[in-house]
């Protein structure tokens, strides 16, 4: 239920402002963050962190390096670097990398539809998870590097 509430929340908006905004990465973050909300890697620092470290050197690589295979990896090496580093390690953001380096959009990307469609998904989240008597969402801490690495393995 979540999961719908949330890819359509983000569609319905686009639809009334005109901008695309349904990327395949934030389906994957809506199964996450729905699915398996206690998860560090669904933790809004992460969903944000991760988004905007993935599309940021999506955005510098391609025109840096250009969009050939291995700068494709090399981004997406370097990203995941950036979001362990940072402690905002979150999977589905991996996506925009590969997106951005194929697509080729400009910097508002970053910004539309990438993290205005995370802060949708995030905001229906917290409705919907704290709506139950039990739910809470997000979890009061920040993962441990040691809670990142279990989550991993």
């Amino acid at each position: 239920m979540g999961g719908t509430l949330g890819i359509g929340a983000v569609g319905s908006i686009a639809l009334l402002v005109g901008t695309p905004l349904l990327i395949a990465p934030l389906g994957s973050t809506c199964m996450m963050i729905f699915g398996a909300p206690h998860a560090p890697f669904a933790h809004p620092r992460n969903v944000l962190g991760g988004h905007t470290i993935c599309t940021v050197v999506g955005l510098l690589g391609v025109r840096v390096l250009g969009n050939a295979p291995w700068t494709i990896a090399a981004a997406v090496g370097l990203a995941m670097a950036l979001m362990g580093l940072t402690r905002s390690f979150h999977p589905p953001a991996g996506g925009d990398t590969v997106l951005v380096m194929l697509a080729q959009p400009g910097w508002l990307f970053l910004f539309v539809p990438v993290l205005l469609g995370c802060v949708i998904l995030l905001g229906i989240a917290m409705a919907f998870h704290n709506a139950h008597s039990a739910g809470s969402y997000p979890v009061s801490s920040v993962p441990t590097r040691r809670e990142v690495i279990a989550a991993e393995e």
